[in-house]
């Protein structure tokens, strides 16, 4: 292979551009035609039928109406010449069903309950006589689907108020389906608000950032990672569904699941609720590994001060002497506020006083050997061979007249030690913090319904969230307290306005327009106190932050990389869809349009990131075991780091998706569930072509070689990556009835389903765009084992945004990173098999099976300029200088020097670092799964539903995101061959089951009696969520060899069983070695028999109800999260370091040092009417 021409290929993929346009467009504006825009995620009902009489023969023109029972609304239709009914836009909830027609009997059907998107079929059977006659139906309505072929649940009001939800977060609910499977494994932890505060849920092997989230029938997230925009109170909400596999057309621009959640509407009565919610640290258990008290509360566990209140209020709007809306018009809105603050015990290493002082003659490694010092001053070429050598300090001492003054200052601001180290040796965790994070929270829902006449409603709804959080630092040091933490400030807004527009009976319009906004300011407390002139940096470090300082083995100082700036995201959705009932078939047209914005601002590290490790004084002839960190910060010999200068960016994209579904029902058994599907995602455009990508494979004009640097509407378009016109999904499902009394089925489905790729062409880099914004890498010059520059006397250069002003050239013998323009929309097969069953006593079950396959999603970010592994077997001829073509032709970087390694040589683009891919659409996955449902709805003071998973998942890119956060360690050789990557995702559950119940305890349930002893027995009701699942696959990293690929070998199965393994040692830590050099470690992806432990955890709720007068109740709650206190261990330490014997110094690898949290316990007080 020739170096400079080798580097892998890019594959032009199939589905072109070529005439797609046209034909894509062209029946995206005929849908448009028939029906302008939505993708009907509606939050109504509807109901289908037949009408005959006892004989069987059809009944045509029957007057069929059905009123809802809270706000006494109609929704009328007329039976068919064949006798067919459908009422298809209905508010969801209670509805009793009349038919009456000339010669029969009326018929009143009663204990109708519509869930959100249902189509419910009722048949109706006449019974002959007069019209004054009523023959009146309350058996149930049917309890399996034989309409829809989609998997899923429904969590209706009651389960909704009465479960134990940590936080009362009603996004929590999504837990309790077969096919979900939280990331958190403190799967209740969804208490907080935030901007990533549904981000970690995977459905049925989908990517986390592909689920849709509706509210109302609107969008309720934002493009980057399918961000949550607001959380609805739970006393605010009507009904909780979830759709997990088989979805419809009209559901798109995501490949996960579908969570529709809608509010609750007012009724011609006042009703509404107020309530608390309490928490203190007192009440919760001590968690298993807790062995600091909090100096505050002195108590094991941290402080914790929790309280949660507000009120729901909802009726007919009435204004005296005005209006009454009663039947008309009605509202409903609801305010609840958190104040908590949350204490965090942590543990770290500082400095002991000796080695602050320059002594380092007693320090030693995790296995009590000695450290050798260096002294970088005496680095030279190695007079008898290759390399360099450096001479020891004497006595691993050094003398105050060689400490970096810069570095003293610094060094004020790192703690002192405040507890005994749980390793002498290292001193490892010899500090121990107390950071008290402050948060204040409210969440506001207002929504207003009106009835126009019989063929026009409308509904309008704002929802808004607040959340401002304190930051908590270190809590302890010399100087302010508040300097390491970060207030983050969120304020997110959802609105949306609904018509409905009936035209006949069987031709019902929707439109829908909503406003989605997210917000985020975020900032480090030291923003804007000038601690760069404070502490003496030199001057040519901004004055953002205080500079961040990273001192190997040891608490880090000042600003992250996220610290500083801002995010807001807008999304605008106009939606509307037209359903058409004609005979059997039930069509829906429709199309969804978004107009998405994201503008973005992160700092990055603006005052610099400075980095000291131990290569600087280690030995260069052999760096392992010897060389410390905190020495080359005394002696201020920066070993690496950068600076960041970063402006706004502001991105913005267009979505379309329309559709055609065909509900056909063939036979009074059996319907197909038809559809064909459209998605068009345009790239995303930054507002001021603030937007740059390298291209490695094109022929730069100014060298001759591989690599152009390109930027936005500069001679091409303002994207890098061409249009992907062809996203056909289409639809398939049918539903069969084996029985002729509906209470067995047989369901089926199959979906193709585009997922918008704004999330990985935005996020992440946004703010990083070559060109405009500007990174100055702290590196050696020369590329020896030297330093980048002294401390004290701070970098020789900061590099300015040049725009596009650098030319095709710009960046050459530096980092770079591409976006292939050959990506195409992620996507989604999905399928599913199920068969249903009604039981008796209200019981259900279901059992089936669902899988999908992940194609083109994202890959994570790889280097393209690799070296190719064949080129190991040069070995350490690849460390060798030869002569540097690209001297004196490269300024200011690295590789400008007379010579280079080998290595670097030999890499594809040699005059280049790095080329770092960037949202890759590389990846793919494989899902499969067993599911088994058991429900009962609620009777006789009684609902449970029963949930169980049995799954795997296995893709080649470690992502919660299905694909798109490696860091460059984490693949071995992703440009050469992916297949290495393959394996179990580390988040995946073999086997998960999930049990929740709302039991009414029956003590004097029946009874009338008014006396204290019957108040006190009767009203009490008992709730439950019980969780248990296995454990994560593993993946152990952390090997060291000249290849830079951090994968350890393994010398056999590490798994150990029964009473061999246990928190001190969950695996065979003997397992692993490291890899010799120049080679690749041959560990999987994952470890494929050795699994992190389980999790049980048992959520109860007591309550005690007193009723005052028929509609009024005050609750009394108890509740408990993980009410047995049981342990639920962590995963191990997973982090493999080696000595020069290739042996693991770790002394907590395969160890388990933490857990979830113990019991904790809430009290409430609600009151209702």
């Amino acid at each position: 292979m020739t170096p400079g021409t080798g580097i892998p290929r890019r594959r032009r993929q199939k589905g072109g551009p070529v005439d797609m346009p046209r034909i894509g467009l062209a029946i995206c504006g005929v849908l448009i035609l028939a029906a302008f825009q939505l993708a009907a995620q509606t939050p109504n009902a509807g109901i289908t039928g037949t009408v005959t009489d006892a004989g069987g023969a059809r009944v045509p023109n029957v007057d069929i109406v059905a009123r809802k029972v809270d706000t006494g609304l109609t929704f009328r239709a007329k039976s068919s010449e064949d006798g067919t009914y459908a009422i298809p836009a209905i508010p969801i909830g209670a509805v009793e069903l009349t038919a009456t027609a000339q010669g029969f009997k009326q018929f009143v059907r009663k204990n109708i309950l519509l869930e959100v998107n249902q189509r419910m079929r009722l048949d109706i059977v006449l019974e002959l006589g007069t019209v004054t006659e009523t023959v009146t139906v309350t058996a149930e309505v049917p309890r399996i689907d034989i309409e829809d072929s989609a998997l899923g649940a429904v969590v209706e009001q009651e389960r909704i108020e009465q479960l134990p939800l940590n936080g009362r977060h009603v996004f929590s609910l999504v837990q309790l389906v077969a096919g979900v499977q939280p990331i958190d494994r403190d799967a209740d932890g969804f208490a907080e608000i935030t901007n990533q505060g549904f981000s970690q849920m995977r459905i049925n092997g989908g990517p986390v950032y592909g689920n849709q989230i509706m509210l109302d029938g609107g969008v309720n997230t934002v493009p980057v990672h399918g961000e949550i925009s607001v959380v609805p109170q739970a006393d605010a909400v009507r009904e909780f569904k979830v759709e997990t596999n088989g979805l419809k057309a009209e559901y798109g621009q995501s490949s996960g699941g579908v969570i529709n959640v809608v509010t609750k509407s007012g009724s011609n009565r006042i009703n509404g609720s107020l309530y608390e919610f309490v928490r203190n640290d007192f009440f919760d258990a001590r968690n298993f590994f807790a062995v600091d008290k909090d100096p505050v509360t002195g108590r094991y566990n941290p402080m914790l001060r929790y309280n949660q209140y507000g009120l729901t209020l909802g009726g007919p709007v009435i204004l005296p002497k005005l209006y009454r809306g009663s039947g008309r018009t009605f509202f409903y809105v609801g305010y609840e506020q958190w104040r908590h603050k949350t204490g965090s015990l942590n543990r770290g290493t500082v400095p002991p006083p000796r080695e602050r002082q320059g002594d380092f003659s007693q320090t030693r490694n995790g296995l009590g050997q000695f450290i050798p010092i260096y002294d970088p001053a005496t680095t030279r070429a190695n007079p008898s061979g290759s390399g360099w050598v450096r001479d020891p300090i004497p006595g691993n001492i050094i003398p105050p007249n060689r400490w970096d003054p810069l570095a003293m200052r610094v060094l004020e601001f790192m703690p002192q030690p405040n507890v005994p180290p749980i390793n002498i040796y290292t001193n490892t965790n010899n500090f121990l913090s107390l950071a008290a994070a402050p948060v204040v929270q409210g969440a506001l829902n207002v929504k207003i319904d009106h009835r126009f006449g019989p063929k026009d409603s409308m509904f309008a709804r704002y929802s808004r969230n607040r959340n401002d959080r304190g930051g908590g630092g270190y809590g302890m040091g010399p100087a302010d307290p508040a300097l390491f933490a970060r207030n983050d400030k969120r304020d997110n807004h959802n609105f949306i306005v609904s018509y409905t527009r009936v035209f006949t009976p069987r031709m019902v319009n929707e439109f829908r327009g909503n406003l989605t906004r997210q917000h985020l300011d975020f900032r480090q407390i030291s923003a804007g106190g000038n601690w760069p002139q404070k502490l003496g940096y030199p001057p040519i470090i901004p004055q953002d932050l205080f500079p961040r300082v990273d001192i190997a083995g040891y608490l880090s100082l000042g600003a992250g990389s996220t610290s500083y700036g801002k995010r807001a995201q807008h999304n605008v959705q106009f939606t509307n869809s037209l359903t058409i009932i004609r005979g059997a078939h039930q069509i829906k047209i429709g199309t969804d349009q978004r107009w998405v914005r994201l503008n973005y601002l992160t700092r990055g590290y603006a005052s610099g990131q400075f980095s000291f490790t131990a290569t600087l004084t280690s030995n260069p002839q052999q760096s392992a075991g010897t060389g410390f960190g905190l020495a080359s910060f005394l002696l201020g010999e920066v070993g690496g780091g950068t600076l960041d200068i970063r402006p706004a960016f502001s991105f913005h994209a267009w979505m379309n998706g329309s559709y055609v579904q065909d509900d056909w029902k063939i036979t009074p058994r059996l319907t197909l569930n038809l559809g064909l599907r459209y998605d068009f995602s345009s790239e995303p455009v930054e507002r001021h072509n603030r937007y740059s990508n390298f291209d490695p494979f094109l022929i730069n004009p100014e060298t001759g070689l591989r690599g152009v640097m390109q930027y936005a509407g500069l001679d091409r378009p303002r994207h890098f990556v061409r249009q992907d016109y062809n996203n056909w999904g289409p639809r398939f499902g049918f539903a069969y009835a084996l029985t002729r009394d509906n209470k067995t089925a047989v369901r089926s489905a199959f979906g193709v389903l585009y997922l918008n790729d704004l999330s990985g062409n935005t996020s992440g880099d946004a703010s990083n765009s070559l060109g405009f914004s500007a990174s100055t890498p702290f590196t050696a010059p020369g590329g020896g084992p030297f330093r980048a520059f002294l401390f004290s006397e701070g970098p020789p250069r900061i590099v300015q945004p040049a725009g596009a002003s650098g030319g095709p050239t710009a960046y050459r013998g530096l980092s770079v990173r591409f976006q292939d323009p050959y990506n195409r929309a992620p996507y989604q097969l999905q399928w599913n098999f199920t068969i249903d069953r009604a039981l008796a006593g209200k019981w259900s079950v279901s059992a089936g099976y669902a899988g999908n396959r992940g194609i083109k999603l994202f890959g994570g970010n790889y280097d393209l300029n690799q070296l190719d592994p064949d080129y190991f077997t040069l070995g350490n001829a690849l460390q060798n200088s030869v002569p540097n073509p690209f001297a004196g032709k490269i300024p200011g970087t690295t590789l400008n020097t007379s010579t280079i390694s080998r290595s670097q040589s030999l890499r594809p683009l040699p005059d280049y670092l790095s080329v770092t891919t960037f949202a890759n659409h590389g990846a793919s996955s494989v899902y499969h799964s067993l599911q088994l449902t058991v429900q009962r709805r609620y009777s006789n003071g009684l609902s449970a539903l029963v949930s169980y998973t049995n799954s795997k998942l296995i893709n080649d890119c470690t992502s919660n995101a299905g694909g798109g956060s490696n860091s460059l360690g984490d693949f071995r050789i992703g440009a050469y061959n992916r297949r290495l990557e393959r394996g179990l995702d580390p988040n995946d559950i073999s086997q998960r089951l999930v049990i929740s119940s709302v039991y009414e305890l029956p003590f004097l349930k029946k009874s009338r009696s008014r006396s204290w002893q019957a108040r006190i027995i009767r009203g009490w009701q008992l709730n439950s969520i019980t969780t248990m699942q296995t454990g994560d696959p593993l993946e152990v990293r952390g090997a060291s060899n000249l290849t830079g690929i951090n994968w350890p070998d393994v010398l056999f199965d590490p798994t150990l069983y029964g009473e061999e393994r246990g928190v001190l040692r969950w695996f065979n830590t003997d397992a692993f070695r490291n890899p010799a050099d120049w080679t690749i470690g041959n560990v999987a992806r994952s470890l494929p028999n050795t699994r992190g432990p389980g999790m049980f955890t048992m959520n109860l709720s007591l309550f005690k109800t007193f009723r005052w007068r028929e509609r009024v109740r005050t609750e009394v709650r108890a509740e408990a999260f993980n009410a047995l206190n049981h342990v639920n261990l962590n995963n191990p330490n997973l982090s493999f370091s080696p000595n020069r014997q290739g042996v693991s110094t770790n002394p907590s690898f395969g160890r388990i040092t933490t857990a979830g949290p113990a019991r904790r316990l809430q009290f409430g007080l609600r009151l209702s009417w």
